[in-house]
C-alpha cells in the first residue's frame, strides 16, 4: 500500500490544475480500461476536465464499462494544456504509438505514472507503484479512498473490473484478504459483481469460441507437460472471424492444466514484432525471463515484445523456463 504522505504531491497537482489526459498501455486489459475510466470519472467528479484514451482506443469486449463510451484513440500530439496520468503501464513505450519511437509528437514525460508492476522503473514525474498490490485498480482504490475523493457506483464498477480481471476473478498469488475487503467497498458503493461478471466473462461473440476451438488444437507440451504453449496465427483470426482482443484470457485453458507449471502464448504482430504473454503457477519467475527480452510485469504473470519470430521466441522461452523447473 502507498504512504498516505506520498500522495501529497499528487493531490496538490490536482489541486492546482483542471485539465486532465488518463491513458494506460496498449492492447488494453480490464485493469487498464478499469483503472482509466475509474481514474478519469473521480477526477470529473471533482470538477476536473479530464480526456481518457488509449492507442487500441476501446475495445467492444469493454463497451459495458460506465463511461467507455467516452474513450477515444490516444492523439499525435498531446494536448499542452493537460496533465498526462499514465494508469497500469510498466513501461512508457507501451503507451502507444506516439510515444514510443520516442516520444515522436509528444514533448514532454508523464505528469504521473500509477502501477503495480515491479518492472515500472518511475518514468513519470510523480511515480505511485505498489509492486504488492495485484492490480492498478485497487491502487486507485487506497488512492481515492485516502485523499477522500469522490467514489461513486460508476467509479466503483471500473475499479472491481480492474481488480476481479487482473486478479483471474480472485484466484492468482497476490490476492489477499484485503482485496476482498476492498471488493466489498466497491460493491457497497454500487458495482454489481453478478452484472459486470456477466460483462467481463458471459457476453463473448460466437467468433471467440471458435477461436478458442483453433488454439486447442495447436497446443504443445513438453518437460512431462510440465511447460505449454500456442500460437495465435493471422490464419487463426481468419478462419474463426475472432478479433485480436478476443484472445484476452485463453492461456488460461494451459494453466487450467495440473501438470503445467509454466505457460505462454505466441502472436506474430503487423508490425514485425512478436508478442508472448506468460503465465507460471509458482515455480518459474516469468518476470525474470521477460526482462531478459525487454519485457516486464510479475513473477507469476508477465509478458514481452521483440524482433525474434514466433518459433525462435518459443525455442528460447522453453530453454530458460526449463532452467527455472523444479528437477
Amino acid at each position: 500500500m502507498i504512504p498516505p504522505e506520498s500522495l501529497a504531491p499528487l493531490q496538490k497537482l490536482v489541486d492546482q490544475n483542471t485539465r486532465f489526459l488518463v491513458v494506460s498501455h496498449m492492447r488494453p486489459d480490464g485493469d487498464a480500461y478499469g483503472s482509466t475510466l475509474g481514474l478519469a470519472l473521480a477526477l470529473r467528479a471533482l470538477g476536473k476536465d479530464v480526456w481518457m484514451a488509449n492507442d487500441d482506443g476501446l475495445s467492444p469486449l469493454f463497451a459495458f464499462l460506465p463511461g467507455s463510451q467516452e474513450l477515444t484513440k490516444l492523439p499525435t500530439r498531446l494536448p499542452p494544456d493537460r496533465l498526462l496520468i499514465a494508469v497500469d503501464c510498466a513501461d512508457m513505450k507501451r503507451l502507444g504509438s506516439a510515444l514510443g519511437k520516442p516520444l515522436s509528437g509528444w514533448d514532454r514525460l508523464p505528469d504521473v505514472n500509477i502501477d503495480h508492476h515491479i518492472s515500472n522503473p518511475g518514468y513519470a514525474k510523480i511515480n505511485l507503484i505498489d509492486a504488492e498490490s495485484p492490480a492498478t485498480a485497487q491502487v486507485l482504490f487506497d488512492i481515492i479512498t485516502a485523499l477522500k475523493w469522490p467514489l461513486d457506483a460508476d467509479i466503483a464498477a471500473n475499479l472491481y473490473v480492474g481488480i476481479m480481471t487482473d486478479t483471474g476473478s480472485f484466484r492468482y498469488r497476490q490476492t489477499t484478504a484485503r482485496t476482498f475487503e476492498i471488493a466489498a467497498k466497491l460493491v457497497a458503493a454500487g458495482a454489481d459483481p453478478t452484472d459486470l461478471a456477466e460483462g467481463c466473462y458471459n457476453s463473448f461473440r460466437a467468433e471467440r469460441l471458435l477461436l478458442v476451438a483453433e488454439v486447442l488444437k495447436g497446443i504443445h507440451f513438453t518437460n512431462q507437460n510440465r511447460i505449454a504453449w500456442f500460437t495465435l496465427t493471422t490464419e487463426m483470426y481468419a478462419r474463426s472471424g475472432a478479433i485480436p482482443e478476443e484472445s484476452e484470457g485463453l492461456i488460461e485453458h494451459l494453466q487450467a492444466v495440473k501438470s503445467v507449471e509454466c505457460s505462454f502464448l505466441l502472436e506474430a504482430l503487423p508490425d514485425g514484432l512478436t508478442r508472448a504473454s506468460l503465465r507460471s503457477r509458482g515455480a518459474v519467475d516469468v518476470q525474470k525471463i521477460c526482462q531478459e527480452f525487454g519485457g516486464g510485469g510479475h513473477r507469476l504473470a508477465a509478458g514481452l515484445r521483440t524482433k525474434l519470430s514466433p518459433a525462435e521466441l518459443g525455442k528460447q522461452l522453453i530453454e530458460k523456463i526449463s532452467q527455472q523447473l523444479p528437477a
